[in-house]
């Protein structure tokens, strides 16, 4: 298994599909994901 190809910094607009996306009718048969929106960065 290799790692996801980086394809640069995330956008507001991905960070506000990412957010909206469990309210929406497309999310109907997801449950119990959790959606770390970070944009890649991991503060330890």
């Amino acid at each position: 298994m290799t790692a996801p190809e980086f394809k640069g910094a995330s956008t507001l607009e991905a960070f506000a599909e990412a957010a909206t996306f469990p309210a929406s009718d497309r999310s109907a048969a997801i449950t119990g994901t959790v959606a770390d929106l970070n944009g890649g960065l991991i503060v330890d």
